[in-house]
């Protein structure tokens, strides 16, 4: 009996202590949990990708604002350009990445608008897939031609266009806000423009300037340079008025059609289900960025025009904007390359 007694309570006091042990695992196990649950954020470096290549407007304006941002956040921000495709192909990727606050997209006009609209086998949906975060800025457009071309203003260049049988021209890439301005242009003044894309815009504009391509259109960063240097002429703004930065540059709404506005956004996005403190952090760290006096010097001297608008207003704006995409494209016949 005494061996009994021993041996059942030899076989509690394990049971005791091996329910003790798993409790305070459990416990431990949970703690842990929830100290990784609510760890800081950021704790690593932030990867920005910028879905058009080296010298666009939108790797010009992700650079601008990304060194503020690191500071701001305590991290780096990693810009990654990924062009192709009206820039769908980098902003794909993005909307596969995990919705950790780690990897965001410098979004355009084209990457979830336009290029939704006219690209074959976009596997996102520009709303759905994504957070919006801020929409950093709105970027008018100028049409220039290479020096040698004999036009100075838009009735000449279109004039010319007549008389030659048309002229080509090249653009941020098929699918974007600058390629439709092309062919909403070729519609109303009656010539034939035919659009050449190119995956990356440097080489474009690299073209343009030779001489090889005679016509393009795109936003005022990458090309003011050029005009201000004598190789490229400006011809037109494609927004519905004047840009401040360049005054004497008449908009194609005054000569040809008041409704004629081609203006491109830039913002940063990230994948759908991104915690809101997350968001309302990055939100307020873009907002920062864009007060800060180098990228004001920036903003202005490239003609762009600061927005700012917030999660919720960037959200509604982008599904907003489809519709009317959707319907240029109808009515221009605009067609991807």
């Amino acid at each position: 009996m005494h061996s009994y007694l021993q041996s059942r309570t030899g076989a509690a006091l394990h049971a005791l202590v091996w329910l003790l042990l798993t409790s305070c695992c459990a416990v431990l196990s949970g703690t842990a949990t929830a100290q990784t649950a609510t760890s800081p954020w950021p704790q690593r470096p932030i990867r920005l990708v910028v879905p058009f290549g080296a010298g666009s407007t939108a790797d010009i304006l992700a650079r601008a604002l990304s060194a503020s941002m690191g500071r701001d956040l305590g991290q780096a921000l990693v810009i990654e350009n990924r062009p192709g495709a009206g820039g769908t192909l980098g902003a794909a990727e993005v909307a596969r990445a995990q919705a950790d606050g780690y990897t965001l997209v410098l979004g355009t006009v084209a990457s979830h608008g336009t290029g939704v609209v006219m690209m074959a086998n976009v596997t996102f949906d520009p709303v759905r897939d994504f957070q919006a975060i801020t929409l950093v800025t709105n970027a008018p457009s100028i049409i220039v031609v290479n020096r040698a071309l004999p036009v100075t203003t838009l009735g000449q260049l279109i004039d010319h266009a007549r008389r030659s049988g048309g002229l080509n021209f090249s653009s941020a890439g098929s699918g974007t806000t600058t390629h439709l301005a092309g062919e909403q242009l070729a519609v109303l003044a009656g010539v034939r423009l035919t659009h050449v894309p190119y995956k990356a815009v440097g080489q474009a504009i690299t073209d343009v300037v030779s001489g090889e391509i005679p016509l393009m259109i795109y936003q005022i960063p990458s090309l003011k340079p050029h005009v201000d240097s004598g190789s490229l002429r400006a011809i037109a703004t494609t927004s519905g008025r004047r840009i401040d930065s360049m005054p004497n540059v008449p908009a194609v709404a005054e000569i040809l059609h008041e409704d004629f506005d081609f203006n491109a956004w830039f913002g940063v996005l990230a994948p759908a289900g991104t915690a809101r403190a997350i968001v309302e952090r990055l939100h307020r760290a873009i907002l920062a960025a864009m007060d800060t006096a180098e990228v004001r010097r920036q903003m202005t001297l490239q003609g762009l025009e600061a927005s700012g608008l917030g999660p919720d207003a960037f959200q509604a704006f982008v599904r907003s904007e489809l519709p009317k995409w959707r319907e240029l494209v109808r009515r221009s016949g605009a067609v991807a390359q």
